[in-house]
């Protein structure tokens, strides 16, 4: 997907979302690995003190961040452009697919980093605005989730059977409302300890996937 296999030079196809995803996934790994890096030497895990200069708040740093970041939007919502091109039902019955995986990878994203933070020092106001951040999102995720059924029109039909059931019980209700209910509750008490909840939420983005992918397979 990235050298052609006779002329051994770069093949770029900006009118091919699979081309254009293989070099996003290029460029945005080697971006991760560079911040990784960068990260590691200013954690003093690495003797590399010329690292942290790829590692924020240094300017260079940030400017990587940032970069890096837009790839990794790119490539958050890649998978479900790359379904709604194909001529499956379901996944080319609707253009919604790549914003529900953007919305989606943001919700199970800021749901990983609070299970993280939760088993290091992390300080608690940070955590505190990642889980307002988390809760929005998945508000705005369910909304995203209600537009892509009503878009399937007829084709909603695929999903009366066990994939539907899945859907509703496992990924709106396990994995969003219930989540939703629970920072509701944590936010009222003053309660912190967000790691039952975040679970719940990388749960509920798992199954998503997996109906998406598997629904229209058996269609």
């Amino acid at each position: 997907m990235l050298i052609e296999s006779n002329t051994f030079r770069p093949m770029f196809k900006p009118w091919s979302p699979m081309s254009i995803g293989s070099w996003a996934l290029l460029i945005f790994g080697i971006f991760s690995f560079v911040s990784f890096l960068g990260a590691l030497a200013d954690s003093k895990r690495i003797p590399w003190a010329a690292w942290r200069k790829v590692h924020p708040p240094s300017l260079l740093g940030r400017f990587i961040a940032a970069i890096g970041g837009i790839f990794g939007f790119y490539v958050a919502g890649y998978t479900g452009v790359l379904l709604a091109v194909t001529n499956r039902p379901i996944w080319s019955d609707t253009p919604l697919l790549g914003l529900l995986f953007v919305v989606s990878a943001a919700s199970t994203s800021a749901a990983l980093m609070i299970l993280l933070a939760e088993k290091s020092s992390w300080t608690m106001p940070g955590l505190l605005d990642l889980q307002r951040m988390d809760a929005w999102v998945i508000t705005l995720e369910l909304i995203v989730l209600i537009a892509v059924m009503v878009s399937l029109g007829p084709v909603l039909r695929a999903w009366l059977n066990v994939w539907g059931l899945l859907l509703l019980f496992g990924v709106i209700g396990l994995g969003m409302l219930l989540p939703l209910a629970l920072y509701w509750r944590s936010g009222k008490r003053g309660e912190h300890n967000m790691t039952t909840t975040a679970a719940l939420v990388l749960v509920g983005g798992f199954i998503l996937r997996l109906v998406i992918v598997f629904s229209a397979q058996g269609v």
